[in-house]
């Protein structure tokens, strides 16, 4: 399943928005390095970026959650959570496992993660939207000031 970023994403957070657009760009390029079971430490690399990038992503997500004051917010995180501890086991077990143990991984990485992504936008995050909306609403004192709802930064005049 080739992944690519898509307006119909869109939760109308920016923050939100652009760390789903490079988790998805991250995604792409590790199902074109694991396609051909390539350069391992370009794969390990991209990884590593993709867990970083949705550790903090998630921090960001929850929070928003929290303020906006989304009504599925455990579920939520028990996604997250279970997102981060198999890319840490893909990581542990990339590095201690053998080569067919490696060549196992690569052939499902790619896609399963995503799956998971559009899963996760498509039927979790994506159900934020009427709440993002109405706090951009609020905050926007005309379409010029719109800003992300994870900006906690007063308004200027406001």
């Amino acid at each position: 399943m080739a992944i690519a970023w898509d307006d119909s994403f869109a939760i109308g957070d920016d923050g939100i928005d652009a760390d789903h657009r490079a988790m998805m760009a991250l995604i792409s390029r590790l199902q074109t390095l694991t396609s051909g079971l390539g350069d391992g430490e370009a794969i390990v690399s991209a990884i590593s970026q993709l867990r970083n990038l949705c550790f903090g992503h998630f921090i960001r997500e929850e929070a928003l959650q929290n303020r906006i004051g989304f009504p599925d917010i455990e579920a939520h995180r028990l996604g997250h959570q279970m997102l981060l501890k198999r890319l840490d086991a893909v990581l542990n077990h990339f590095a201690e496992g053998s080569d067919q143990i490696r060549v196992g991984i690569l052939r499902t990485l790619g896609d399963s993660l995503a799956t998971w992504m559009v899963f996760h936008i498509t039927r979790g995050d994506i159900e934020m939207r009427p709440y993002v909306e109405a706090i951009n609403r609020k905050r926007r004192g005309s379409p010029s000031r719109r800003r992300s709802a994870t900006d906690h930064r007063p308004l200027l005049g406001a």
